[in-house]
């Protein structure tokens, strides 16, 4: 770790001042990475911080001092090799005096210390509502009905408990495993209006049951849980208990259990209600437990236990690796990088201890910023996609809270931060300089310009071969795999009735002639009406003759036929328009690829720089395309029949999960240039990737942007 330099430019502001630390502030220690820490807690308000040993000496002598400097002063005599430096020291004072921990004898009384509590307390109301997705309203102390029901419930908190926990997880496991299919199955009615109430009411239940386990397993271990509320999440009230206390637990497995507690009452709910569904027919008791199953399991996978998020994922983490606070040092960490890099400024203190720990909590950093606002834009899409007016309002704060306050914030640090005193105007300017620079490169220097569409490939000819009558399978007259022309014979079938149709029909006909020749002589009039049943029994004949004829199955164009199961159905009767096999050709393919409609018309808008396609299973290989062009495509699902297929859409898409389009779509064809090493069958899945003339990112993104307004929202 780099040490902190000794002096500071802004010592003279605290070191003529007498501080002591507010009656009702206690300090314990604790020990994180072999290393040891004090814990400073306030009583009144249960808040906790940590701080360092050489801290917690610097606050010892301070309370045995008359000044700021004389403690200090101490410090430096009793052990100069740890005793923190002067801006360590303006630091400590700032963070305690802001959470009024501090009372100062200038001040004079304690209406100052009082007024600092206020001062304090609206600081953190102005902080909670300024996070418009996490606004925290408390409303009673738990802590007593705790107490009294802890001895009912405190028997699951033992290795007793555990195995039982264990075992219900590997049934409720076991369950799922078994009826996947029937599982996947129902989460297409998850989302309907039948089911939404037993979701919601499935959510608040778990969410409570959530937060009391938290409770419960807090006050197992001694700690005290003084506040349960509500917590606004996206404006939807869901419960939340204050059990930060467990931050004074000495040892480190029992703060991870209670930030744990909650996803194991989840995951055991979720576990007994696998069991009940699997073995439930369909009815309420069937529906609230697959309710209690999704909200159960995947809101602790995707939420609750992901680190980068200050849930319990979080805190579980910041325990396991002996890490105090570990967001707000990895943003410490953060700026120390750009302290000392960027700004050049020798009295900056890196947090971290070692060069692998400064790594990955910069890391931590960058990815915990990019996680929040890709989960913060979906959020506002699937709100703004339900309700639009609540969804742009929510637009508007987030701009304001990750746009304008950031700007504001760094704003300030440049024009106000003593720790800048001594290279202000190299800090000023390099700032200017680099938000000059990056916002020219976003908005005016040219940048790759591309996008993609899935599609399949095709094999052209390829086309579907059907009975073109009702038969039996005689025989085999072209083995599958070989190749064909067009109309040469590949199965014979077999019609027995048809025969003896077309034999009487004959013989009807032959009757009807000698009728009619006997009728010219003596029957003028019946010699007329036979004349027209005559006409119907030759075009009956007729029909026969073309339905005999198909029962000789002809290829429809050259290539490979391909029935791998018609060998087995020999002698088998089928109907009309059974599929029999396809005609596939072997040497040329193209790809069918979905686009929108904008896409299209930049597509073709401009010249297209380059095209390559590459397989699913072969993405080693890039192929090259040629006569690029783009027809209407349907996207009804029955045009996915085999029988219309000819008629548009995209074969190889399975048409249960292909809704119709409420946009335009087309269907981008290309031709393939086969490599001898890519090996292409028809229905493969692939990806185009179209490049077009090069961009500046801000045209891009903007273009993006309005594409997804006009989509979505139809603005």
């Amino acid at each position: 770790m780099n040490r902190a330099p000794t002096f500071d430019e802004s010592w003279h502001r605290v070191e003529s001042r007498c501080v002591r630390l507010r009656p009702g502030v206690e300090i314990f220690p604790q020990r994180f990475r072999g290393q040891r820490w004090y814990v400073v807690r306030d009583a009144l308000g249960n808040r906790f911080f940590r701080i360092r040993p050489p801290a917690y000496r610097f606050i010892c002598e301070m309370e045995r001092s008359a000044t700021v400097g004389e403690a200090w002063d101490s410090t430096l005599d009793n052990s100069a090799e740890e005793a923190p430096g002067q801006g360590e020291i303006v630091q400590l004072l700032s963070q305690l005096y802001q959470s009024g921990l501090l009372r100062s004898d200038s001040e004079g009384d304690v209406a100052a210390v009082f007024a600092t509590q206020q001062k304090e307390h609206r600081r953190q109301v102005a902080g909670q509502w300024a996070n418009l997705l996490f606004i925290r309203i408390p409303l009673i102390n738990p802590d007593r009905f705790l107490q009294r029901t802890l001895p009912m419930v405190s028997w699951m908190i033992t290795r007793t408990g555990f195995f039982v926990w264990l075992a219900l997880l590997a049934f409720g496991a076991k369950a799922l495993v078994e009826n996947w299919s029937e599982f996947r199955a129902e989460t297409g009615g998850l989302l309907g209006a039948d089911n939404l109430p037993w979701l919601y009411a499935a959510i608040i239940v778990i969410k409570g049951l959530h937060e009391f386990g938290h409770g419960y397993f807090c006050r197992k271990y001694g700690g005290e849980v003084p506040q349960m509320g509500i917590m606004l999440l996206l404006f939807n009230p869901l419960p939340f208990v204050d059990a930060s206390s467990s931050w004074a637990f000495r040892e480190k497995s029992k703060r991870a259990l209670v930030a744990a507690a909650g996803m194991i009452i989840e995951i055991f709910l979720a576990s007994v209600a696998a069991i009940v569904w699997a073995n439930s027919g369909e009815g309420l008791v069937h529906t609230v437990a697959y309710n209690v199953v999704i909200t159960a399991s995947v809101g602790t996978l995707l939420f609750n236990l992901n680190p980068l998020l200050r849930f319990d994922g979080y805190h579980i983490l910041s325990d396991l690796l002996e890490v105090p606070n570990l967001q707000g040092r990895a943003t410490r960490t953060a700026l120390y990088m750009v302290e000392k890099y960027f700004f050049r400024l020798p009295s900056s203190t890196n947090p971290a201890d070692t060069k692998t720990e400064t790594f990955w909590l910069v890391f931590y950093f960058v990815a915990a910023f990019i996680y929040r606002i890709l989960l913060l834009v979906g959020i506002l899409l699937l709100v703004s996609h339900w309700f639009f007016v609540i969804g742009m309002l929510l637009a508007v704060g987030f701009a304001f809270m990750w746009l304008v306050m950031p700007v504001v914030k760094a704003v300030k640090y440049l024009w106000s931060s003593p720790r800048l005193e001594a290279r202000r105007g190299r800090a000023v300017g390099l700032s200017l300089v680099l938000f000059l620079s990056l916002f020219s490169l976003i908005a005016f220097v040219p940048m790759p310009n591309h996008f993609r569409a899935a599609g399949v490939v095709r094999s052209d000819p390829f086309a579907h071969v059907f009975a073109g009558t009702a038969g039996v399978v005689g025989e085999i007259i072209a083995p599958s795999g070989t190749m064909v022309v067009a109309g040469q014979p590949l199965i014979r079938l077999t019609n027995f009735e048809m025969e003896r149709e077309i034999e009487l029909v004959n013989m009807s006909l032959r009757v009807a002639q000698i009728q009619q020749r006997a009728a010219l002589e003596f029957d003028p009039v019946r010699h007329l009406s036979l004349e027209g049943y005559l006409t119907a029994t030759r075009a009956r004949l007729a029909k026969l003759a073309a339905e005999k004829e198909a029962l000789v199955v002809k290829s429809p164009a050259a290539g490979r036929w391909i029935a791998p199961e018609m060998i087995t159905v020999v002698g088998a009767t089928l109907q009309r328009g059974t599929e029999l096999g396809v005609v596939q050709g072997d040497d040329s393919h193209y790809l069918a690829a979905e686009v929108r409609q904008e896409d299209v018309a930049r597509l073709f808008g401009g010249n297209v720089n380059g095209t390559g396609v590459k397989v699913r299973g072969q993405e080693q290989y890039t192929l090259a395309v040629s006569d690029l062009q783009a027809i209407p495509a349907d996207r009804d699902p029955a045009s996915q029949d085999p029988k219309k297929r000819g008629r548009g859409g995209i074969a190889g898409l399975d048409p249960r999960r292909v809704a119709p389009s409420t946009e335009p779509i087309f269907e981008v064809r290309a031709i393939l240039v086969p490599q001898s090493e890519c090996y292409l069958v028809h229905g493969q899945q692939a990806v185009a990737r179209l490049d077009l003339p090069w961009e500046p990112l801000l045209t891009q993104w903007v273009r993006t942007l309005r594409q997804l307004f006009q989509r979505n929202y139809r603005v």
